[in-house]
């Protein structure tokens, strides 16, 4: 090799060294969990119930918020399935029943790493004043063959000793399948009398405490109970009323009324 020839690639190779692509570094991808500043996805609930808060209300909007790696939601609640993945950042639940509630939800990132913990919010309802007779649940997701259990409350009742009711029943989504006593009859603990006619679309209840270990029921229970099969389908995205508990009747132990507050429905959707 002559002289000049080495002399030439020695130049080279001395710009070679010096140039600053050699200093460049291979860009880092920072949603490489393997990357020393990698931030795992995670959301906080920025807006909507705080923790163990009882509302006054049958529905919320909660709304909340990812660090710099989230890019998808999920959520849950009570016993419904985990929604499908989305952008969004908020969500409203409605038809709340009385009592307690658990909201879930967790963040994804863009290459599809999923928040190890999901958030929990545990927050109650107490929208319905008594004296009141409310349908338990107040709204059920279903498909046509499903077998369901409406339960019909006397909420938060004082000196309960007589009760009539007349149920109205859709029977264009629902069959009746069976009329179950409820745990007021235990709150009376002992004797019933009971008069009870049952038709496709209707229940009519009457009963009165006798000889029972407690003249009255002061609380919250469960006057009856309906087992229903879902039989048509409902148009999508609708709600029908579906259980209606058209005539209550309360009577104290001086057979005087006691007046209702609310009349609350039990309804019925598809479970899309």
């Amino acid at each position: 090799m002559s002289m000049l020839r080495v002399f030439t690639l020695l130049i080279v190779g001395f710009i070679w060294t010096c140039s600053p692509h050699e200093e460049l570094e291979i860009p880092s991808n920072p949603l490489d969990p393997d990357n020393p500043i990698y931030v795992s996805p995670d959301v906080v609930i920025i807006s909507g119930p705080t923790e163990a808060e009882v509302i006054n209300t049958e529905s919320v909007t909660i709304t909340w918020q990812g660090n710099e790696s989230a890019s998808e939601y999920s959520y849950m609640y009570d016993s419904y399935d985990w929604s499908d993945w989305s952008p969004e950042v908020s969500t409203s639940l409605g038809y709340l029943d009385e009592g307690s509630h658990l909201f879930k939800l967790k963040a994804r990132s863009i290459n599809g790493v999923t928040q190890e913990i999901p958030l929990e919010l545990g927050f109650s309802v107490d929208a319905v004043s008594g004296p009141s007779a409310i349908v338990y649940p107040y709204l059920q997701r279903a498909n046509p063959g499903d077998t369901l259990v409406y339960h019909i409350i006397a909420e938060e009742v004082t000196d309960l000793f007589a009760v009539e009711v007349n149920i109205s029943i859709d029977d264009e989504y629902l069959e009746l399948i069976d009329v179950i006593d409820g745990e007021l009859i235990d709150g009376w603990g002992g004797e019933v009398l009971r008069i009870q006619e049952v038709s496709d679309s209707n229940v009519s209840l009457s009963i009165v405490a006798v000889e029972g270990v407690n003249d009255s029921f002061s609380g919250t229970t469960s006057i009856l109970s309906l087992v229903v099969k879902m039989t048509s389908a409902i148009n999508p995205n609708m709600v029908m009323d579906v259980i209606n508990p058209v005539d209550i009747v309360y009577l104290n132990d001086d057979l005087e009324a006691i007046p209702i507050m609310e009349r609350r429905v039990g309804n019925l959707t598809n479970d899309l």
